[in-house]
């Protein structure tokens, strides 16, 4: 058995290399400082490539059979919806499909695929960055972009606010276009597609000066 390798932030990043790992031999041990890996998040777009790493991962099939497999990419005038640009993705030669998948049900695969190769996944464990004695000779921080354990290797890097705030939803919608809309206007743009289970995700982007706080349960004027 090779040396542990630990692990920490079971988000995408965090579970994909866990399952690599353990998959080549070695014994790995994720923390993650929340209790529950929990169902949180919108929609994801998987392009081919995204769907060769889940291939790669042994995870591929299960994705496919999450998600909606995209057959094309319109873009629309915000004026009456008029089509501007209609990309046909199912004339592509690439052998893989572009998806359209839930974050939740991604994660639901990864922390699935990373137990059974046997990685170890210790729910609330909060690990600070002088806090890392006994955690094993290599340590990969996959805590997010605001990583405390960055600056272990690397200077602070705080994000900045570009004024651009993207605000994501889910709704039911029994809609059967297996397509992603994009509506194109001055200062904004809107991209919605549909989810697996009847859902549809959207996500509207604006342009504005002030900031707009981050999180998953914060309301707006949906006009």
């Amino acid at each position: 058995m090779a040396d542990p390798v630990h692990v920490i932030g079971a988000g995408v990043a965090g579970l994909a290399v866990g399952r690599a790992l353990a998959l080549r031999g070695f014994a790995v041990r994720l923390s993650e400082r929340a209790t529950e890996i929990a169902e949180v998040g919108a929609g994801l777009q998987i392009s081919p490539n995204g769907v060769a790493v889940l291939d790669a991962l042994g995870l591929g099939e299960a994705a496919r059979a999450a998600a909606v497999t995209a057959q094309a990419v319109e873009l629309r005038d915000h004026q009456a919806g008029r089509r501007v640009l209609r990309l046909d993705l199912s004339r592509s030669r690439v052998e893989r499909p572009y998806l359209f998948l839930h974050r939740a049900r991604l994660i639901d695969i990864l922390a699935q695929g990373a137990r059974e190769a046997g990685v170890e996944i210790a729910l609330g464990d909060r690990r600070e960055p002088g806090d890392l004695d006994g955690a094993g000779p290599v340590v990969l921080a996959a805590d997010g972009v605001r990583s405390a354990h960055r600056p272990l290797i690397d200077r602070p890097s705080d994000p900045f606010f570009t004024r651009q705030v993207a605000w994501r939803a889910v709704i039911p919608d029994g809609t059967a276009a297996d397509e992603v809309h994009v509506y194109m206007g001055p200062g904004r743009h809107l991209v919605t597609y549909p989810l697996a289970d009847g859902l549809r995700n959207i996500v509207a982007v604006e342009e504005r000066a002030a900031w707009a706080e981050e999180g998953w349960h914060h309301e707006d004027d949906p006009g």
